[in-house]
């Protein structure tokens, strides 16, 4: 009778273990590669669709895309402290300036900011949203084209401000200045819509003219950039340009034939250190806005060159609830963005000069339709304004507006009583 090995092996089922856990292992990264493969797959997918519905670049610009991925932070408060009314989601009062130096000391330290490249970003909890476009361009990559048409825009810019004024609320702007051109819904007696425009003297009627009359070439290099950044966006703008037969902010006069790069009725810009309230634009008609970021001088508003001394730090555009935006400290060159303005939350934040100057500023512009206007266009195209004296207010009302407001209201009325005379 044999005697028992405690310590004996069977080698045969040893074997046997060794070689299942061989073939799970094989299983395993079997499965690891094909889960890779397919998530590779997805987001091929994912990514070939927002080219189709979204961008629609070159094959050398899509390649050239970088594909943020992002966190959802749902808590995050800039500024805690300040209270927002719920009904309208706008703040009730402005920050202190201890409460914004700790926003910015916050986003900061917490947020990842792009600041160079051509980011794409997406949302999270569903990444077939886009959140933003981002397009960095460096002064040493601006070809002498570039830099003559955004010194003729930022020029341009600059000179209105002397026949608009600023846009005053205080939910809309903590600090710095903001600028609107082109049409608006109005509010003045018997205008069906008019632009932004101020009362200005009769000795400035040919200034106002001339300056104005330039406002197409800066639509035209402005709708070329939006082309250029995302076609499929701005494709979206400008079907709803037409489906509401909107004017574009630099057509002079209501009814004007749009052209190939038409994709806004009206152009807000800042300068002064401008920074507003984490808002969304719950008025904005669009589903895209365009915004660009242009280094310039603040008394000419001229562009300022990486040579100039242009030396402005922080005030970083944000996404609050993803800790994410766009980083200006690198800024030597454009930025230039589309985003869903009406959708993600996002604001400003106020940059510092390290000397003290205020010898540069940071010209911001930004291209969207708003809901006011198309329902002012609505209202008209159904016959809304009844009264023959209802008008339109454009460049050429103003224009001879400063000769006299009494008199052309004067011959307005006598237009009425004459046509109710021989009606």
């Amino acid at each position: 009778m044999g005697s028992f090995c405690g310590n004996c092996v069977d080698l045969g089922a040893l074997k046997n273990a060794t070689g299942d856990r061989d073939r799970i292992r094989h299983v395993n990264r079997a499965s690891k590669l094909a889960n890779t493969r397919n998530k590779a797959k997805k987001r091929a997918e994912l990514h070939a669709w927002i080219q189709e519905r979204v961008l629609n670049l070159s094959m050398g610009l899509f390649n050239s895309i970088r594909w943020q991925r992002l966190t959802w932070y749902p808590d995050t408060l800039l500024y805690p402290t300040v209270p927002f009314d719920k009904a309208t989601d706008k703040p009730t009062r402005h920050p202190t300036p201890d409460e914004v130096q700790k926003a910015c000391k916050f986003a900061d330290r917490n947020f990842y900011l792009m600041n160079a490249g051509r980011p794409v970003l997406l949302d999270p909890r569903n990444p077939e949203s886009v959140i933003a476009i981002m397009d960095f361009t460096p002064w040493d990559r601006l070809t002498e084209t570039d830099k003559a048409n955004l010194e003729f825009v930022s020029t341009f810019l600059h000179q209105t401000k002397e026949f608009v004024n600023p846009v005053s609320s205080s939910t809309r702007s903590w600090g710095g200045k903001m600028w609107g051109i082109g049409w608006r819904k109005s509010q003045d007696f018997l205008q069906i819509f008019g632009r932004y425009i101020k009362q200005f003297p009769p000795n400035k009627m040919e200034k106002y003219d001339t300056l104005f009359q330039k406002s197409k070439r800066v639509g035209e290099i402005l709708g070329e950039y939006y082309k250029n950044l995302a076609s499929g966006a701005f494709k979206n703008n400008q079907d709803l340009m037409k489906l509401f037969n909107l004017p574009s902010f630099d057509a002079l006069s209501f009814g004007e034939k749009p052209s190939p790069n038409s994709c806004s009725p009206h152009l807000t810009f800042t300068t002064n250190n401008f920074f507003n309230p984490p808002h969304k634009d719950h008025n904005d008609m669009s589903k895209w806005a365009f915004v660009m970021f242009i280094p310039i001088y603040s008394a000419n508003g001229k562009l300022a060159d990486p040579d100039s001394g242009y030396d402005l730090k922080g005030g970083p555009f944000v996404f609050p609830s993803f800790h994410t935006g766009i980083s200006f400290d690198k800024q030597h060159g454009i930025v230039k963005m589309i985003w869903q303005a009406n959708k993600y939350r996002h604001c400003t934040l106020p940059y510092s000069s390290p000397s003290g100057s205020t010898e540069f500023t940071r010209l911001g512009l930004s291209l969207q339709i708003t809901t006011s206007i198309v329902d002012a266009v609505k209202r008209e195209a159904e016959g809304y304004y009844t009264d023959p004296l209802n008008y339109f207010g454009d460049h050429f009302y103003y224009m001879f507006r400063c000769l006299a407001k009494g008199t052309l209201l004067a011959a307005l009325f006598c237009f009425h009583y004459f046509l109710f005379i021989f009606s």
